[in-house]
């Protein structure tokens, strides 16, 4: 009976140190993780010259809006800049507990209505008409490295770095037929550089903010999956 009972809890402490081998096993041997976020103030939006319109000459539709007034200027204003926020999706492959290679694609943009200026001949009285839209769609790859400097269960600590590029579009077009409808495309450097990210949640599906510079943002949230 001793030896049934001896034999019996040999097997329970056997048992138990499996399922706990297979819980380390099942965290720290996770190689993949993919995730989404939004942020601010990503690169493009920020610096100067990224996100800003090429000025263009007022197409001949345009001046028909002006009837008994005088055009002021050649070419058109512009309104307030309304902001996509940087939405990205990411991946990443564990080459070891702490370094992690993959990268994101990040996706941002700015919109802002297109104006005539003109004054009219009979009063004097300047105004400014609405005749288009303008708009401006940045597209980024960044490849990157991310370091896990503290992984536990329930919480983990990290920085990433990375470089890439980024194809930014812009388009200027006028309502109605004829009007200017000007479009380019060009590709610069861009990259990403978090000093901060902290996640929390499970050990497989995590929330997550990051503080630092680049395509995603000064400051980032998103969510996170391990497997």
């Amino acid at each position: 009976m001793k030896r049934k009972n001896l034999l019996f809890a040999v097997v329970l402490m056997m048992l138990g140190g499996m399922t706990a081998q297979a819980q380390k096993h099942q965290y720290y041997d996770t190689k993949h993780e993919v995730g989404i976020a939004i942020g601010g103030a990503a690169n493009t939006e920020i610096i100067g010259g990224l996100a800003e319109l090429t000025g263009i000459m007022v197409s001949t539709l345009a001046t028909t809006v002006v009837t008994g007034g005088t055009m002021t200027g050649t070419s058109y204003s512009y309104g307030s800049k309304e902001y996509i926020p940087a939405l990205s999706a990411e991946y990443y492959y564990h080459v070891s507990k702490v370094v992690g290679v993959g990268g994101f694609v990040a996706l941002n943009g700015m919109s802002r209505d297109m104006y005539v200026k003109w004054t009219d001949n009979v009063n004097g009285t300047s105004h400014v008409t609405k005749t288009g839209t303008a708009r401006i769609r940045n597209v980024s790859v960044i490849p990157t490295a991310k370091f896990d400097w503290l992984r536990r269960k329930s919480i983990g600590l990290y920085s990433k770095l990375g470089a890439g590029v980024t194809f930014m579009h812009e388009s200027q077009k006028e309502e109605g037929e004829g009007g200017a409808d000007y479009s380019d495309t060009s590709v610069c450097f861009n990259f990403q550089a978090t000093l901060l990210g902290l996640e929390a949640g499970s050990p497989r599906f995590r929330g997550f903010v990051e503080l630092g510079m680049g395509e995603q943002g000064l400051a980032l949230a998103g969510l996170r999956y391990k497997f």
